[in-house]
């Protein structure tokens, strides 16, 4: 039940946090007080008629007295349904006005009887004190002392009291005590205020510090962004020696069939047409190669799709051969379709082309480079196993293999970032990469990614009987 009350009093739309850790406690303040004034007069006024002690002569302060019982009920519950609205200070400051102000009459008026001894100003300097702060507190206390001393004066000129001085000591008595209260709550108030200040600052410098490192995540995957396209335009200047010869070898087949035309026009048309499509399959060949290349290299949006990735992998094939020198063999194990992934397939292109690269410099009198496509029924996984015949890594490389800007090549021959390039693709996509090498014993990268269902609306055509294609 309390959890639930403080719950309810703690859904105000107050946004300082200090303003909002005082609210419920200021809530159950004002109710008590909207609750326990009246009830209490009340009572006191039934003690009153049964004991028959009401007496003429009084009948002026019991008014009054009544009337500041009904001002600071009405101001309570004033103060509750602003606090309601989130206007904490206003309702705590409004309040205090109508408390100091009954006081005041209650000072000028020595008939009043109170029911007790009159808490008024301690709650008074309390309230202020605690949340309004150190300011309204002493303002307070001395508002506290004017109105002592304009009751004293009312007391002694209008209603003909004792002496000034039998009225003065017991005000100059409360004057003390009133002090020692204020000091009280504002020395027990210091810490926190401190504390809350050290707080407000802290604050502060997290707000920057937040600003600060959202600039540097924004200009993180600005930076991120440059270097995947960097390694994209350098997997393409790798790529672009074999392209040359390749176009060498079609230019060659046309210029041969052009030298020739006379020889092919006397064997007929069979010979034409043969030659006519020999031609067309190198030219398309070519066309595939450079097509690949304009589409790799361009500097898009990331942007994650659902592809097959073993249709991807049989596509790259011909890039992949470019890399390699002509004493390297490179076998794929990979089924033709049914591998899914989502990624941006741009980027799961250069992670082949990056651990290819990385394959061909470990291998410079030639070997073997496999990729072995498979799929973790269990866990739901495309598997990828890029694997050279190379020199391999001792285990210090192996460990900071994928460290930005490490690099065991020489100056001018390696970045250090096309690993770490991977590393970051394969995390942004839920995927992972572990390296299995020793000295002399080749490398192998083993890639993991989540598999997903097919998407008809990007599923690519496998290559199948009619269609023309390349294999390296």
């Amino acid at each position: 039940m309390w959890h639930r009350l403080r719950s309810w009093l703690s859904k105000t739309p107050i946004s300082d946090p200090v303003d909002q850790h005082y609210a419920p406690f200021v809530q159950l303040l004002f109710a008590t007080i909207g609750v326990v004034v009246p009830a209490f007069r009340i009572a006191w006024w039934i003690a009153l008629a049964i004991g028959a002690a009401r007496h003429s002569g009084q009948r002026l302060d019991h008014i009054i007295d009544l009337g500041t019982d009904a001002l600071v009920t009405a101001s309570a519950w004033i103060g509750f349904l602003l606090l309601r609205r989130g206007h904490l200070r206003q309702a705590v400051l409004q309040f205090l006005c109508v408390l100091l102000g009954s006081f005041t009459l209650g000072d000028m008026s020595p008939g009043i009887t109170q029911v007790a001894p009159d808490p008024t100003p301690w709650v008074a300097l309390a309230l202020a004190g605690q949340v309004l702060g150190r300011r309204a507190l002493w303002m307070t206390y001395l508002v506290l002392l004017a109105c002592m001393a304009l009751g004293a004066l009312v007391t002694d000129f209008v209603a003909h009291a004792p002496t000034l001085l039998q009225i003065a000591v017991p005000r100059v008595l409360r004057a003390i005590i009133y002090l020692v209260i204020a000091v009280i709550v504002d020395q027990t108030m210091a810490p926190l205020r401190a504390a809350l200040a050290v707080s407000r600052l802290r604050e502060q410098e997290l707000e920057k510090l937040n600003a600060s490192l959202a600039q540097e995540i924004v200009m993180r995957e600005k930076a991120q962004d440059h270097l995947i396209h960097a390694q994209k335009l350098e997997a393409v200047g790798r790529i672009a020696t074999g392209v040359a010869h390749d176009f060498h070898n079609v230019l060659n087949v046309v210029l041969g069939y052009a030298t020739h035309r006379e020889r092919l026009a006397d064997r007929g048309m069979p010979a034409v047409m043969e030659a006519m499509e020999d031609i067309e399959l190198q030219a398309r060949r070519a066309l595939s190669i450079s097509r690949k290349l304009l589409t790799f290299g361009r500097k898009d949006v990331v942007r994650s799709d659902t592809f097959d990735a073993a249709v991807a992998v049989h596509e790259l094939q011909p890039m992949l051969r470019q890399i390699f020198a002509a004493n390297t063999r490179l076998r794929l194990e990979a089924p033709r379709a049914g591998l899914h992934i989502r990624m941006d397939r741009g980027q799961f292109e250069l992670v082949l082309l990056n651990l290819a690269a990385n394959a061909a410099d470990a291998m410079p009198q030639g070997g073997e480079f496999i990729i072995r496509l498979g799929e973790d029924v269990g866990e739901k996984m495309l598997t990828l196993a890029v694997q050279d015949t190379g020199g391999g890594m001792s285990e210090e490389v192996r460990q900071r293999a994928f460290e930005p800007f490490y690099t065991t090549k020489p100056w001018g021959y390696g970045t250090g970032l096309g690993l770490s390039a991977v590393h970051d693709i394969l995390a942004d996509a839920a995927g992972s990469v572990t390296i299995d090498s020793r000295l002399g014993e080749g490398t192998t990268f083993q890639l993991r990614l989540p598999l997903v269902a097919p998407d008809q609306r990007h599923i690519e055509p496998a290559a199948g009987p009619g269609r023309r294609g390349y294999s390296a």
